[in-house]
């Protein structure tokens, strides 16, 4: 009778310790994808990821988006989160660690993306 207790209380303590040892593995997590030439690693990672790709001839867009970082590789001008990286060499690795972004082992500073110039108005006759 004792050894079946003994027996009950290790396997108890075993499946209790299950769920902690889960959430360890996932809390350093990477995503990581290739986006045209360059490939690309984000710290942490998230389960929600997703990427899209476009080429028109010699342009080529590629976005990542890793829960809330987003990456843009737009004809090899790298943009994260709405900041501009600058140009980017054939092959560089692009990596973005805790928001901080490394191109080629280098951490590069980001500016703000400037929108286009939205032209004049559009002038309507009154009638």
């Amino acid at each position: 009778m004792r050894c079946i207790f003994c027996s009950g209380l290790m396997l108890l303590v075993a499946v209790s310790m299950l769920p902690g040892c889960s959430f360890n593995v996932s809390v350093n997590a990477e995503s990581e994808t290739d986006m045209g030439s360059h490939h690309v690693v984000v710290k942490p990672g998230s389960a929600m990821t997703s990427s899209t790709s476009a080429t028109f001839g010699d342009d080529a867009t590629y976005t990542f988006s890793c829960g809330k970082v987003t990456v843009k590789i737009e004809n090899e001008i790298l943009v994260v989160n709405d900041l501009s990286y600058g140009m980017l060499e054939v092959g560089q690795p692009i990596e973005i660690d805790h928001g901080k972004v490394f191109v080629a082992g280098q951490e590069r500073t980001g500016k703000p993306v400037e929108a286009p110039d939205q032209g004049e108005p559009v002038k309507q006759d009154a009638k």
